[in-house]
């Protein structure tokens, strides 16, 4: 199992480039969930403790700020969602991610991958650095609503 993790890692786009000793620990510490249609994988407001990548299925991916109305995106396999696990000590979801159809996810440990980041600088810059353009676009999307 962990080398399909690996696989999946290495293809998808906030990965690709890690190094193979930081996905071989990334892939370590994941878990795969499975979710039915309709099910919640979180809401806005909830602790965020881990970052999520689809393996199978769609994910509505849906982001409000303040008053503004919020904005939808649907995620497919390989694509991450969850980033709010990354960017704070007491990290609170600020969107909310519903599954569109029967999914399965892996679910990616935000301190895990934090240690992991911090032994591996190069890749954790990477992701890191991807990772800010991922919510500057959402941020975007949200305010040309």
């Amino acid at each position: 199992m962990t080398q399909a993790i690996e696989d999946l890692l290495r293809k998808a786009p906030l990965f690709a480039g890690v190094s193979e000793s930081a996905l071989a620990e990334i892939a370590r510490a994941t878990r795969e969930e499975k979710f039915d249609e309709g099910d919640r994988v979180y809401e806005f407001g909830d602790d965020a403790a881990a970052i999520y990548l689809v393996v199978a299925g769609r994910v509505r991916f849906s982001i409000g700020v303040g008053n503004r109305a919020g904005t939808d995106s649907v995620m497919g396999p390989g694509q991450v969602f969850g980033w709010a696990a990354l960017i704070d000590e007491n990290p609170r979801r600020v969107a909310t991610a519903d599954c569109l159809e029967p999914c399965a996810i892996y679910v990616l440990p935000a301190q895990a991958l934090l240690g992991i980041f911090d032994r591996d600088r190069a890749s954790g810059y990477l992701v890191m650095r991807r990772l800010a353009g991922l919510i500057a676009r959402d941020f975007m999307s949200v305010l040309a609503v």
